[in-house]
């Protein structure tokens, strides 16, 4: 017969030592391990998309805003070029509308309020100076100083401005004539 080698049975040197639970545990372990490297690398590529979308629509967006922004440059360049153009011709026809507004009963029933009984006006000028004014230059002849003194106070009183008595002369029959000057300012 041949010989068998001898069985090793010596325990106390080398003792059995159950592995499969640690082996098992290691073997979860890199499964989930794996599982999760996975799910990290999708979760990264899904976001890197997303990030690079991200991007193309924000480089869009800045583009739109810089051909908004020259746009806006344009149209500003434009409409200041025209209000130069048409500035003349705006004011010229605010200036006719002005006139064609302006309440001339109004004007008159004040200066016939203003003027004391025996004065009267031989001559008067109009212009208009400004948005709501007209400037008068007028003729008044009176009997006295103090009904030229009554007509300037009455005018004072009635929205009248800038009153002033220029030059002054006597008539043959004695009476006063007088210069004076006043701005109007009318309401729109």
């Amino acid at each position: 017969m041949t010989a068998r080698p001898p069985l090793d049975l010596n325990l106390a040197t080398r003792p059995l030592r159950n592995r499969r639970a640690y082996q098992a545990s290691v073997r979860v372990l890199a499964a989930a391990l794996v599982l999760l490297a996975g799910l990290t690398a999708f979760i990264a590529l899904k976001d890197g998309r997303a990030l690079a979308r991200l991007k193309r629509d924000m480089a869009e967006t800045e583009r739109t805003q810089s051909v908004a922004a020259r746009e806006e440059t344009r149209l500003k360049a434009d409409i200041a070029r025209e209000e130069a153009l048409s500035g003349a011709r705006v004011e010229l026809v605010n200036s006719i509308i002005r006139r064609k507004i302006f309440s001339w009963n109004g004007l008159l029933t004040e200066l016939e309020r203003s003027l004391p009984g025996p004065s009267y006006i031989t001559s008067l000028s109009p212009s208009f100076t400004g948005a709501g004014e007209m400037a008068l230059q007028m003729r008044v002849t009176s009997r006295s100083l103090e009904d030229l003194m009554a007509f300037t106070t009455a005018l004072n009183g009635s929205g009248f401005k800038n009153i002033q008595v220029g030059a002054e002369q006597r008539s043959e029959d004695g009476r006063l004539i007088s210069e004076i000057s006043a701005t109007y300012e009318r309401p729109l």
